[in-house]
């Protein structure tokens, strides 16, 4: 994701891509208890925040496939919020669903979360900060995000926007093993540009259970009920934790990747045209309801191989989640640069990428279980008809971490 900020009586332009990335471009314009608490409610918050953003992108996305990175997005726009003062404040606060104001608290939560997964295999985050040649940050928000984001600042000139641009665009590449490619366009650099601010997720995970390529065939994928298209559907038996959701008139499975806490949940409407009334009901309804019913038995899963790519602006996102004032010259960023400029957000752009196939997932973009056993019953998972996803961390049996969430309703990529 990606902030541009310019001087407020001048065009301002800010910028924010995700693929598996996020980036913002700025320019001119305790106890283990208390600790495990706030963690939970840090997580409860980022899920919020995910389902708000989700249902958003639903509505105005309609017929399309969904992937985007809640955490990716949250922690770009929280590294902005720790510069933010007065209403500006105020409004990513409740928008992004934050659980404090105190910003070293705040920069805490992060920074437990980033700790965790610091020499994670599988799930690679990184922050940046590029900072126009000639102007310095503020020393607390330096501090803060190099010491609890892990983001250290280097100085580039926005003016030679070509040169900029690509330097940027390395690292983007770097931090997302390729698949995020060109994120910032030289256009959009200017000697107005003052500061961007980046985060990076890459997610490359195997599954415990892999899928037997031999067992790979093309089915019928339903799009409603009367139109399908032939895809490459992957088969395995295997014992995984699954659930039936009566409420949300769906199945739930969970499959986890090898040598980490990760996981992909996948919640498969009944009806092959229930997407949109799951969608609905997911709005009142909690990942930790939905893992409470769980129970590790013997499942007979069918899911397609898919790729997909998302690209979205998320300037109307953030509006409707009540976050608007840091888009106009009211904006008050008066805690990033030492110099008084006025800053403000011009421009949200989020990118993000997904790959599921026989041995594992990889994606990118620039976020407790009880469990029964039952005995020897066999479950059938046939994922042939529209549904949604996520793939979450579980540090707890009550903090569950959305870093990814998306829905597919159709396969655009059969290789």
């Amino acid at each position: 994701m990606l902030l541009l900020l310019v001087n407020t009586t001048r065009h301002l332009k800010i910028l924010i891509f995700s693929y598996l990335l996020s980036c913002f471009v700025m320019a001119e314009p305790n106890t283990n208890t208390m600790i495990a608490g706030n963690e939970e409610l840090f997580a409860n918050g980022l899920e919020n925040f995910g389902i708000k953003l989700y249902a958003n992108l639903a509505a105005s996305n309609r017929g399309k496939n969904l992937i985007f990175s809640p955490f990716s997005i949250q922690t770009c726009a929280a590294m902005a919020r720790l510069g933010a003062e007065g209403s500006t404040a105020t409004e990513l606060d409740q928008g992004l669903n934050l659980i404090t104001d105190d910003l070293n608290a705040m920069a805490d939560l992060y920074h437990n979360v980033l700790s965790q997964y610091e020499k994670s295999d599988i799930l690679k985050i990184a922050n940046k900060i590029y900072v126009q040649k000639d102007h310095e940050i503020q020393d607390e928000y330096n501090k803060l995000l190099n010491e609890k984001f892990f983001s250290k600042a280097e100085e580039i000139n926005f003016s030679s926007n070509v040169e900029a641009a690509r330097a940027i665009n390395s690292w983007v590449a770097l931090k997302t093993n390729n698949r995020i490619q060109d994120l910032i366009s030289s256009s959009s650099l200017s000697s107005d540009t003052r500061l961007i601010l980046l985060n990076a997720i890459h997610f490359k995970g195997e599954w415990v259970h892999k899928f037997p390529e031999r067992s790979t065939r093309d089915k019928d994928f339903y799009l409603d009920d009367n139109n399908t298209i032939k895809v490459p559907m992957m088969r395995v038996e295997q014992r995984f934790r699954y659930g039936s959701l009566t409420q949300l008139d769906a199945t739930v499975l969970e499959m986890d990747y090898k040598d980490s806490d990760l996981s992909m949940l996948i919640i498969l409407p009944n009806s092959r045209t229930g997407l949109k009334d799951l969608e609905e009901k997911l709005k009142t309804t909690s990942l930790k309801e939905i893992m409470s019913v769980m129970f590790a038995t013997k499942v007979i899963v069918e899911i397609p191989k898919f790729k997909a790519e998302f690209e979205v602006e998320l300037q109307d996102a953030f509006k409707q989640l009540g976050i608007s004032r840091m888009f106009g010259p009211q904006a008050e960023f008066g805690k990033m640069l030492k110099s008084a400029e006025p800053l403000q957000v011009s421009k949200v752009v989020h990118k993000a990428f997904i790959e599921v196939n026989e041995k594992g997932t990889e994606a990118a973009a620039a976020t407790g279980l009880s469990l029964q056993t039952r005995k020897a019953a066999k479950y059938e998972f046939i994922a042939d008809h529209p549904f949604l996803y996520q793939i979450i961390g579980k540090k707890q049996e009550t903090t569950i971490l959305s870093f990814f969430m998306g829905s597919i309703k159709e396969i655009e990529n059969k290789s």
